[in-house]
């Protein structure tokens, strides 16, 4: 059974609550048991917003770096304080330091799944996301290349997590439940739309090409349906 968030994750989103506007969900009758959300980064916006309001325990796909915390200091003060902000290393290192402290503790109370993205360790990360899902864990991925883009529009996607396909039909003979989940800031409004699977006997390289379509399609199409195309 799934096992759920930890105490400062909860409490945490309890408080940020009070102080965000709230967010209504529409999810798909068609999704049955744990599924494979496929969401818009949006620079944090999506994320943000489905952990923060979706009604369902969801399982995130978080960077390994910030499920660690010396790791998750030193991509903020080498990467994300210094280079996309401009703050000198002599402010970014206290800084950083201070928030990986929160962040990282945060994350793994949220029982975020690290990638091990460029690595052999990728293999870990499709170990413990099948995990979960045989355990009745839904998980939310968000696959944007250019994750800063604040546009409505998803743009290209990488596709290496749709190979939790072929591990999680090797361990179960069954297929991943793969779901648009779309964050509309005009409605206020977060939507699982219909899921999307592999189907039986086709090649899995050409078949992943075709789930990738659908699923870019359905994102493009909730965004428009909420009127922010």
């Amino acid at each position: 059974m799934a096992e759920g968030y930890g105490l400062f994750f909860k409490t945490v989103r309890k408080f940020a609550r009070f102080f965000y506007p709230s967010y209504h969900t529409e999810i798909s009758g068609e999704i049955d048991g744990p599924a494979v959300y496929i969401s818009h980064h949006r620079n944090l916006f999506g994320p943000f917003i489905t952990l923060l309001w979706y009604p369902k325990f969801v399982r995130t796909w978080i960077l390994h770096v910030f499920l660690d915390r010396k790791s998750c200091s030193k991509q903020y003060a080498d990467y994300t304080f210094t280079k996309r902000f401009g703050l000198p290393l002599v402010l970014a290192k206290p800084a950083a330091f201070l928030l990986s402290l929160g962040i990282t503790k945060l994350l793994q109370s949220g029982r975020g799944i690290p990638v091990y993205r460029g690595t052999r360790k990728i293999v870990r990360t499709f170990q413990i996301s099948v995990e979960a899902l045989k355990k009745g864990e839904s998980i939310a991925i968000y696959p944007d290349i250019d994750y800063t883009d604040r546009s409505a529009s998803v743009k290209d996607m990488y596709a290496g997590f749709l190979y939790m396909e072929k591990y999680f039909y090797k361990a179960t003979g069954r297929h991943v439940q793969f779901v648009p989940l779309y964050a509309s800031k005009k409605k206020r409004l977060l939507i699982a739309g219909a899921p999307i699977f592999f189907r039986d006997g086709e090649d899995f390289r050409t078949e992943k090409d075709v789930v990738y379509k659908k699923l870019h399609m359905a994102l493009n199409r909730l965004a428009a349906r909420c009127g922010e195309l």
